[in-house]
């Protein structure tokens, strides 16, 4: 055989025994991607409440609808989930989740819960960009935002194992830029280290129902402590339900910041079918 049918021949045998590993890598991480059991069942609890518990390779979820898994799963707010027959924001169900090895809290909250989503709830979905309503965040005059203090919390990465808590549930560390949100019937208070103005932006748009660009230019990381009352969503006090300002009043005169109308382009799921999960 000449050198060039030789070399023809070692070209075939390596493309067709590439193309059965990179098979095999493609399917070990699809298989990755997915829980290794999972259990979802209707909820039974009374409570309006939604409890959420992620430990290494494991993943608790109590009292959820499924148009809120889908907020968690996709990582987006609830006003970018269009569509859907109406029980999925009234229906409520338990999810446990055993992932397999130490899964980190980004691939079960991530990808390992959307493929539950379409494996059990039968998820079809399309993304749509639209011009809706959103607030812009700029500065109103001199913030009052205090620069993040040496020490005040941990630098922790979504990419790590889950964060083991306490005996009581509670986390053991304050990590950086993960915001906490306290909630006493209408009123809210939310508090963080290390917080950018982004997230913090992220945080301000679940009360106010719309996307809020970040326009501030402002770079660094902050510690914060921010109260105000959920109800009613205008700038309007009123003593009767809470003695807190609205989150309006709150970001400009705690923060230094202001809140602008505005229109913007904004990124939406569109849900094209769903159905209730089969009983496991």
């Amino acid at each position: 055989m000449s050198l060039r049918g030789i070399l023809k021949r070692l070209a075939l045998i390596c493309l067709v025994f590439c193309s059965s590993l990179l098979g095999q890598t493609n399917s070990s991480r699809a298989t990755s991607a997915v829980f290794e059991v999972a259990s979802v069942k209707p909820s039974a609890s009374a409570s309006d409440r939604a409890l959420v518990q992620a430990v290494p390779g494991r993943l608790l979820m109590q009292n959820f609808a499924p148009r809120t898994l889908i907020v968690l799963a996709y990582g987006v707010a609830d006003y970018q989930v269009a569509g859907g027959p109406s029980w999925i924001g009234t229906d409520r169900y338990d999810v446990q989740a055993k992932a397999d090895g130490d899964a980190t809290v980004q691939q079960m909250e991530g990808p390992m819960l959307q493929a539950l989503l379409v494996e059990r709830f039968k998820l079809a979905f399309h993304r749509e960009t639209q011009q809706l309503p959103v607030y812009e965040l700029i500065r109103a005059g001199n913030t009052k935002l205090q620069q993040t203090r040496e020490g005040s919390c941990t630098t922790y990465s979504l990419d790590a194992p889950a964060p083991r808590t306490s005996a009581t549930g509670a986390p053991g560390t304050v990590f950086c830029g993960f915001p906490h949100l306290t909630q006493n019937g209408i009123s809210r208070a939310l508090d963080g280290k290390g917080v950018s103005v982004a997230t913090l932006a992220g945080n301000i748009a679940r009360s106010v129902r719309r996307s809020v660009i970040d326009k501030t230019g402002l770079t660094g990381t902050y510690d914060l402590h921010l109260e105000w009352t959920d109800a009613p969503l205008n700038d309007i006090p009123n003593p009767e339900v809470s003695d807190r300002p609205s989150i309006f009043t709150a970001v400009t005169e705690q923060l230094g910041l202001k809140l602008e109308s505005a229109k913007g382009s904004v990124e939406v799921i569109v849900i094209d079918r769903m159905e209730r999960p089969s009983q496991n």
